[in-house]
């Protein structure tokens, strides 16, 4: 029996663990055994380059979508095939989002195939609406100017700091932040993927408008308290975050009754999440490609896998009964439908690693000296990067 290994990502050891049943069910089907590897998410990145740089690992992996693009690049996957492609139901079954993550710039050929999705929504109490007198969450949070205004709301009905939102290092730092980069009309790099566009005007006036919410952060956010624990124990009133609220602790907190409310972001929001990669250097590229579609075409549902909250990126799951009667559920999924995900460029983890850094010291340095002039301090720090980053485009 053909033996090939299988590595993800997860959270704390043994979390892909629940994964198992599924693999032997592949077993019994198409008798190939399945060897699966965990690899938890905050070394991963560096894990997985391994794989691709030595030429030797798994047969096949579930990565970072953001992650696909230096392995790519590299040469280091497998490329799916015209009839593989058909075989999974082809491009259109999944959601666009979630498929271009796997494509280059100007390249049609697919590198990865998506499996789970993340995406970020707006989490909010209504009780603390309702006692700032916002009768209409909808309204609330259905443009930016609204939602500021919303904030201001909450701030004068008794709420400090109502927003929660990430100001530390960490990757869900940037993905917040492409929100209002986007929105703006800005990005990160160009459509050719050969320049830097973080500092141009229009993103710049994105990042103006997303560092100018800084007034309604905790400084608490900075390190002291979890972005996430401040508005689960009720210190912030709306919460930026991902899908494990609505997926996991709405259920883990029955003392929040109903309490708990979602809504989409304004306008176009991230989404990431992690697809499936075949190596290179595989000697067993079609067991591996059965096992892709094996677990690609599990029944759609929320969380779309045993071992992790991400949501399905087949387009089947807007059919879904949840999708009509649960309010998290159609609110994810109408997210992902007018979602993004980063470019899937070759040096895109080395920009997102040094972006991550250079918002997270803004935040710091914003708080130390809230004062300062917003602009002036935007350009200190992203002028000289976007230089740095354009000698390694080779520009």
């Amino acid at each position: 029996m053909v033996e090939i290994e299988f590595s993800v990502m997860e959270g704390e050891p043994g979390r892909s663990n629940p994964l198992l049943p599924l693999l032997e069910a592949f077993k019994k089907q198409y008798s190939i055994q399945v060897k699966l590897t965990g690899i938890p998410w905050d070394v991963g990145r560096a894990e997985v380059a391994k794989f691709g740089i030595f030429g030797q690992g798994p047969d096949i992996s579930s990565i970072g979508t953001t992650w696909v693009g230096s392995l790519a690049s590299m040469r280091a996957l497998h490329p799916f095939t015209a009839q593989e492609i058909r075989a999974l139901g082809g491009a259109e079954a999944f959601f666009e989002s979630s498929w271009r993550a796997g494509l280059l710039p100007n390249d049609p050929t697919p590198w990865a195939i998506p499996w789970l999705a993340d995406i970020t929504v707006i989490y909010y109490w209504k009780d603390a609406l309702e006692k700032a007198g916002i009768t209409d969450a909808r309204t609330a949070f259905s443009t930016e100017e609204t939602l500021v205004e919303t904030l201001e709301k909450l701030r004068a009905s008794g709420y400090t700091y109502p927003l929660a939102l990430t100001t530390i290092h960490t990757p869900v730092i940037l993905h917040e932040a492409a929100h209002w980069v986007w929105s703006a009309g800005g990005d990160f790099i160009s459509a050719d993927g050969q320049r830097v566009v973080f500092n141009r005007p229009d993103a710049m006036q994105g990042f103006k408008n997303y560092f100018s919410l800084q007034r309604f952060i905790s400084p608490e956010s900075l390190g002291v308290i979890p972005r996430g624990d401040l508005f689960n124990i009720g210190k912030a009133a709306i919460h930026f975050g991902g899908p494990w609220l609505g997926t996991v602790a709405r259920y883990q907190h029955p003392e929040w009754g109903d309490r708990l409310g979602i809504a989409p972001v304004p306008g176009v929001t991230f989404a990431g999440g992690s697809s499936f990669v075949i190596w290179q250097y595989t000697r067993h590229p079609a067991e591996a490609f059965e096992l892709v579609r094996f677990l690609s075409s599990q029944p759609t549902r929320i969380p779309a896998s045993p071992h992790d909250q991400g949501l399905p990126t087949r387009c089947t799951a807007l059919d879904m009964p949840s999708a009509e009667n649960d309010i998290f559920h159609r609110t994810y999924l109408q997210s992902i439908q007018t979602s993004r995900s980063f470019p899937s460029i070759r040096l895109w983890g080395s920009m997102e690693d040094k972006l991550i850094a250079e918002i997270s010291n803004i935040w710091a340095e914003l708080f130390a000296n809230p004062d300062q002039d917003l602009d002036e301090c935007l350009h200190k720090h992203f002028d000289p990067l976007a230089r740095r980053l354009d000698n390694t485009l080779g520009n």
